[in-house]
């Protein structure tokens, strides 16, 4: 398959929080342990619960540390949503790259992989949990979530191309659309259930997204 060149963009947010970005490796790996502590603060307490001295006794850097980077806990929950949607970009980037062999040899083997794929993802991202508990508290999360999805549809879509020949070209777009939409959804769905209802979900949104590719696929 020849990868469509699309562009994932980013819309500028109305809550963007103006931080000082880091030069030097030691103050990057600096803000890295913070940007660390502060997911799993957020992740164990909530955002509201949270406080940066906990983060900075966590990161083992001083308040006047983190505040040179992180003026307040917004911009630290922006530079973690911020650092989860650049971990899914990453992983998409991934699964796409093997879609043009795997896709046409067994198509519904690599929509169960790639399903699977994103689940362990989000299960093992702690960056996951924490934006997520706290989704409410960033419209700019959502509005940049957003866009990420409707760019990887974009890329899905020349991929159902050759793996549904019964689907119009006019047609794959929604398609790509719809699958992406409904993978997303579902994904967040299982995160907020017990295991078992979880793994329930997961291996219901496999079938859900065969049933309804197969009559375009075969």
């Amino acid at each position: 398959m020849s990868t469509v060149a699309v562009a994932v963009k980013r819309e500028q947010p109305k809550e963007q929080v103006e931080r000082r970005v880091p030069t030097q490796e030691r103050s990057r790996a600096r803000v890295a342990r913070i940007v660390d502590a502060a997911t799993e603060v957020f992740a164990e307490v909530g955002f509201d619960a949270a406080t940066t001295e906990a983060i900075a006794e966590r990161a083992g850097t001083s308040i006047g540390s983190l505040y040179q980077f992180f003026p307040n806990k917004k911009a630290l929950f922006e530079a973690i949503w911020r650092r989860y949607l650049d971990d899914v970009r990453e992983l998409f980037e991934r699964v796409l790259a093997g879609a043009a062999t795997r896709a046409t040899v067994d198509w519904r083997a690599f929509m169960d992989e790639v399903i699977d794929a994103f689940w362990e993802f989000d299960r093992e991202n702690l960056a996951f949990r924490a934006v997520f508990v706290n989704v409410q508290r960033s419209g700019a999360f959502l509005s940049e979530g957003d866009a990420l999805n409707r760019a990887m549809a974009e890329r899905v879509a020349p991929v159902l191309g050759l793996l549904a020949p019964n689907l119009p070209a006019s047609r794959r777009g929604l398609v790509a659309t719809m699958v992406v939409e409904t993978l997303s959804g579902l994904l967040f769905l299982a995160q907020r259930r017990d295991e078992k209802t979880a793994r329930a979900i997961i291996d219901e949104t496999k079938v859900l997204i065969r049933r309804y590719l197969e009559p375009y696929a075969d």
